[in-house]
C-alpha cells in the first residue's frame, strides 16, 4: 500500500511500517524458517516507535511507569551538562532533536560509569539526567537501533566533528587498532593485538587537535579495515576533516610512504614535522657538527639543520637519551658476554664482543632523532619542542581511550561499529575538556579524570516534600567543585 511521503521517508532495510487506525508504526522485520512451507516466512519483530510528520518517535521506555526516585545522582551529571551542554545544539542539528539528546545523554552516562549500552538506562533512571532530559528512550533495544542509525549516517557524524573541531596550530595524526570481538564486522581484518593474539581489528585513523597551551582534543576520525596502513588513509582523512592549515605531527610510520612533495611546493599552508629513521640516507651521522644547543625538560639537546629543496632535515642529539642508550647497550653486551662464557665450547676470539670498541663504533647513533619538515623559517629548537607535543599528547590520549573503554568493540556489524565509534568520540571529547580544566588550574597532580567524576557522582539530590534538595556534601567535595568553578547550587 502507498504511504504518505513523510512516512515513506522513514523506510529502511530491516524494518517494516504498519498503518493502524490512521497511525503509522515501525517494527523490526525478521524471518524464520517454516518447516511446513519449506521456506523462510516474514515475522514481525519488536515495536520501534510511531512515525509522525516530524519523524520517528521511539517507544517509551519502561521507566515511564515507575515512581519517581527519592534520591538521584546529581553532581557528575550536572557537571558534565555545565561543561559540555554546548554540544547539544550541533548534535540536535545533525541528528534531530530527540536523537541528539539521546546521543548526548548516553555518551555522558557512559563517561560517568563506563558500561555496555544495555545498562545505560539503569544509570539514567537513577541520575539527574532523567530530570534534565525526561522520557528519553534509552533501553538496550532502543539504543541498539540508535547506534546503528548513527553508524549509517556518516555524513552527519563527519559534519558534527568538523563543526566542533578545536582551532589549533597542531594536528596529531595516528592510527589506533581497535579489536573487534564480533565476526559480524566485515571490515575488521586479522592483526596482532597488544596481548600477542591474532584477532580481527579496525584501524581508527584519528586527528587530535593540540592547542598552543598543550590542550588536546579529539577532532576527527575515520575507520578503515585493520589491514590498511595508516599512511594509506592519510590523505582522505585530512580531506574529510577539512584540515587545510596547521602543523601535522605524524609518527615515523608515515615517513616511508608519505608523498612529501604534495606539501612542499609553494602556496601550501599545511606544514608537517615527521621523524625519520636514524639510518636514513638524508643524513650522515658520522662526524656531524651540531650548531645549536638548548634544553628540554632539564636535558641538553644538540641540533643540526640542513636546508634542502623545499624542506630541511633537523638532526637532534638528546644527551639524556644518549646516556641512557649507551648504558643500556653496554649492560646488554656485558650480559651477552657473561652468557657466552658459560656455554660449552666457549671461544674467546669468536664469542666475546669488545664492548668498548663496539660502543665507540655505534656512538654516533645513540640519542639521535632525525626529523623532516617544510617549516623553513623557525630554529631547530622550535621544531623539536613542537614535535615533543606529539609524544606527550599521544601518551595521554592512549591512556584516556583505555579509561573510557574505547580499546575494544563488541558491536555485531559495521553500522554498529561506526555508531559505537561516534559515541566514543563524544565521550573522549568531553573527557579531554575535563583534563584541560585540571591542567589549567594546576590540579592534574592531585586529581585524575576518574577521581573527579567518581567524587562528583557521590553528590545526590533528594526528594523532600515533593521538592528536590541538594544532599549533604563534604568540604573536600565542595573545595573540588570550587576549584573547577563548578557551582553545585
Amino acid at each position: 500500500m502507498a504511504f504518505p511521503d513523510w512516512v515513506e521517508a522513514q523506510k529502511k532495510r530491516g524494518y517494516e511500517i504498519k498503518e493502524i487506525k490512521g497511525n503509522y508504526y515501525m517494527y523490526e522485520r525478521k524471518s524464520r524458517y517454516d518447516k511446513a512451507k519449506k521456506k523462510a516466512v516474514k515475522v514481525t519483530g519488536d515495536y520501534i516507535g510511531v512515525i509522525t510528520p516530524e519523524g520517528l518517535v521511539p517507544k517509551k521506555a519502561r521507566f515511564d511507569k515507575e515512581k519517581k526516585m527519592f534520591s538521584v545522582e546529581y553532581g557528575a551529571s550536572n557537571f558534565l551538562y555545565s561543561i559540555a551542554g554546548d554540544l547539544l545544539d550541533p548534535l540536535e542539528r545533525h541528528f534531530g532533536d530527540i536523537n541528539g539528546r539521546r546521543i548526548w545523554a548516553t555518551s555522558m552516562l557512559r563517561l560517568i560509569a563506563p558500561c555496555p549500552f544495555g545498562r545505560v538506562e539503569d544509570h539514567y533512571v537513577n541520575s539527574w539526567m532523567k530530570e534534565t532530559f525526561p522520557k528519553l528512550a534509552l533501553s538496550g533495544a532502543s539504543l541498539g537501533s540508535l547506534v546503528k542509525e548513527v553508524g549509517n549516517d556518516r555524513r552527519a557524524c563527519a559534519a558534527f566533528m568538523r563543526e566542533t573541531m578545536q582551532p589549533a596550530p597542531y594536528f596529531l595524526i595516528d592510527g589506533s587498532r581497535v579489536n573487534s570481538k564480533s565476526c559480524g564486522v566485515m571490515r575488521a581484518m586479522p592483526g596482532h593485538s597488544g596481548g600477542g593474539k591474532y584477532i580481527p581489528q579496525m584501524n581508527q585513523i584519528y586527528i587530535v587537535s593540540v592547542s598552543g597551551h598543550g590542550d588536546s582534543m579529539p577532532a576527527f576520525y575515520r575507520n578503515v579495515p585493520g589491514n590498511i596502513p595508516d599512511i594509506s588513509a592519510f590523505d582522505l582523512t585530512l580531506e574529510d576533516a577539512g584540515v587545510t592549515e596547521g602543523i601535522i605531527l605524524a609518527d615515523n610510520g608515515f615517513a616511508s610512504g608519505f608523498n612529501f612533495e604534495d606539501l612542499e611546493g609553494p602556496g601550501h599552508n599545511l606544514k608537517y614535522i615527521m621523524p625519520l629513521k636514524r639510518n636514513t640516507a638524508e643524513v650522515a651521522l658520522g662526524g656531524m657538527e651540531f650548531e645549536e644547543y638548548f634544553s628540554y625538560h632539564n636535558r641538553a639537546i644538540k641540533a643540526n639543520s640542513a636546508v634542502k629543496d623545499g624542506y630541511r632535515i633537523c638532526t637532534f642529539c638528546d644527551t639524556g637519551m644518549q646516556a641512557k642508550e649507551i648504558s643500556d647497550f653496554v649492560r646488554r653486551a656485558e650480559k651477552a658476554n657473561a652468557t657466552a662464557e658459560m656455554k660449552r665450547g666457549f671461544d674467546p676470539e669468536k664469542d666475546i664482543v669488545d664492548v668498548t670498541a663496539k660502543t665507540k663504533a655505534d656512538e654516533a647513533n645513540f640519542g639521535i632523532i632525525v626529523m623532516r619538515t617544510n617549516i623553513l623559517d623557525k630554529p631547530p629548537s622550535y621544531i623539536y619542542n613542537s614535535y615533543k607535543v606529539r609524544w606527550e599528547i599521544e601518551q595521554m590520549f592512549d591512556t584516556l581511550r583505555n579509561a573510557c573503554d574505547q580499546d575494544s568493540s563488541y558491536m555485531h556489524d559495521d553500522p554498529g561499529f561506526e555508531g559505537w565509534s561516534f559515541f566514543g568520540h563524544l565521550t573522549v571529547l568531553v573527557a579531554c575538556r575535563i583534563l584541560a580544566m585540571l591542567r589549567e588550574r594546576g590540579l592534574l597532580k592531585f586529581w585524575s579524570l576518574r577521581g573527579v567524576l567518581d567524587h562528583f557522582a557521590k553528590i545526590h539530590k533528594v526528594l523532600v516534600a515533593d521538592e528536590w534538595h541538594l544532599a549533604e556534601v563534604t568540604k573536600k567535595t565542595r573545595d573540588l567543585a570550587s576549584s573547577l568553578g563548578y557551582d553545585l547550587n
